[in-house]
C-alpha cells in the first residue's frame, strides 16, 4: 500500500486520510553534525536522519537505504561518535540532502553496549542475534516500504528540499526496497540499485552451493545434500511463513522477484554491482527484460573486481585499507543522474 503525507496527514494512494500523524524535528546529535527527525503514526515511530546541518538553502535530495540488520544510524564509541553510512559525505552534503532512515525498532544511537560484531543493535552482546522482538516482527519489506515512503513525503513538505528532484539509492537490501518504492511513488526522480539481487533472496543459498561446487570447495555429493537442505529449509520457512522469531517474515517477504516492479519504473535507473558481488551476479541479465519491453531507461555498470561493498579484494578477503571504491560509485550515480535531468 502506498502511503503519502499530506500537512499532518497519512493517506493512502486514493486519497483517503488513513491516520493523523505527528512529526519532529529539526535536533541535533550531539557532537555529531546531523539532525534527526521522527514521524509518529499510530502504530510506528519513524526517525531519519539528516546528514549535515544547513537548512537554509533548498537542495535535491538523496535518500541512501541501506542493507539489512538492525544497526544504528550513528555509533557512540564512547570518544568519538560515527556515522553509518558506507562512503565520505563530506563534498556531497554541499549539494544534496543526504538522508538515512532508521531501521524498524532501532535506536539511531547505540553505544557499544549494545552493538554485536557486525555493530548491529542487540539487547545482549553475548547473544549474536539478541534482536528485539519488535525488530524482528516489523522485519518485512512492506513496512520498509511505507516507511520509506511516508520519510519521502515527510522531506518533500520541508523548506530545504527542493521539491521536484529527490534521488533514492539502495544498497542490497536497501535496492530492494528501493525498487518498489520507486515503481509507487510519483515523486521519486531517479533510482540506483547497488548489490542488488531482483531475482529475490533465498536464491543466493543455491547460488553459493553452486560456485562451491565449480570452484571445488565441496564435492557433487556435498552439493546434492546441501541444496536438499535449503529446499527443506525453505519449505519449512513458506509452512509458517508469519514466523517473525525466526526470520520466516523476512525470507518469505523479501524472496520475491523484483523484475515486475522494475519494469513498472519509468523513470531513470542504475544498477551498479561488483563482479565478484555473488548477491548480485545476476544484475548482467536484467537488460534482457527492458529491452524485451522497449524499455530504454536502464543503466547497468558493472564494478571489475569489486564485491558487495565495492571494496577490492586482497587473495580473497576485502581491502579495507586501501581497496575501497563505495564513494566512486556514489560519485558515478551523481554524474548519471546529473546526465537524466
Amino acid at each position: 500500500m502506498l502511503l503519502a503525507c499530506n500537512g499532518d496527514q497519512i493517506t493512502e494512494q486514493n486519497g483517503a486520510v488513513m491516520s493523523e500523524v505527528k512529526t519532529s524535528g529539526p535536533v541535533q546529535v550531539e557532537d555529531v553534525d546531523i539532525y534527526r527527525f521522527a514521524i509518529y503514526t499510530e502504530t510506528d515511530t519513524i526517525e531519519y536522519c539528516k546528514i549535515g546541518l544547513d537548512t537554509l538553502v533548498a537542495k535535491p535530495t538523496i535518500l541512501f537505504l541501506q542493507g539489512s540488520l538492525p544497526a544504528p544510524l550513528v555509533f557512540d564509541m564512547g570518544s568519538f561518535k560515527h556515522i553509518n553510512i558506507p562512503f565520505d559525505f563530506k563534498e556531497i552534503i554541499d549539494k544534496y540532502n543526504l538522508i538515512e532512515i532508521s531501521m524498524p525498532n532501532t535506536p539511531i544511537i547505540v553505544g557499544e553496549d549494545h552493538l554485536n560484531r557486525q555493530y548491529s543493535y542487540v539487547t545482549d552482546t553475548a547473544v549474536e542475534y539478541s534482536f528485539t522482538k519488535q525488530y524482528l516482527k516489523n522485519n518485512y519489506l512492506e513496512n520498509y516500504v511505507n516507511r520509506a515512503n511516508a520519510v519521502i513525503s515527510d522531506i518533500l513538505r520541508r523548506d530545504w528540499a527542493l521539491k521536484d528532484e529527490l534521488h533514492i539509492i539502495g544498497h542490497s537490501q536497501g535496492a530492494k526496497v528501493a525498487t518498489v518504492v520507486a515503481s509507487q511513488n510519483m515523486k521519486v526522480t531517479s533510482v540506483s540499485l547497488l548489490g542488488f539481487n531482483a531475482f529475490g533472496r533465498f536464491d543466493q543459498y543455491i547460488r553459493q552451493e553452486r560456485h562451491n561446487l565449480k570452484s571445488g570447495q565441496i564435492t557433487g555429493e556435498e552439493y546434492k545434500d546441501n541444496i536438499e537442505t535449503h529446499y527443506k529449509r525453505w519449505k519449512d520457512i513458506n509452512q509458517n511463513p508469519h514466523d517473525y522469531e525466526n526470520g520466516h517474515n523476512a525470507w518469505t517477504s523479501f524472496s520475491i522477484d523484483y523484475t515486475q516492479y522494475l519494469l513498472q519504473i519509468d523513470i531513470p535507473i542504475y544498477i551498479g554491482y561488483g563482479t565478484e558481488d555473488l548477491i548480485a551476479e545476476n544484475c548482467d541479465l536484467l537488460p534482457l527484460k527492458f529491452i524485451k519491453k522497449g524499455k530504454t531507461n536502464l543503466t547497468v555498470v558493472p564494478y571489475i573486481g569489486l564485491n558487495h561493498n565495492f571494496f577490492e579484494l586482497a587473495n580473497g578477503v576485502p581491502d579495507r585499507r586501501t581497496g575501497a571504491h563505495f564513494l566512486d560509485v556514489i560519485e558515478d550515480i551523481i554524474a548519471w543522474t546529473k546526465s537524466c535531468m
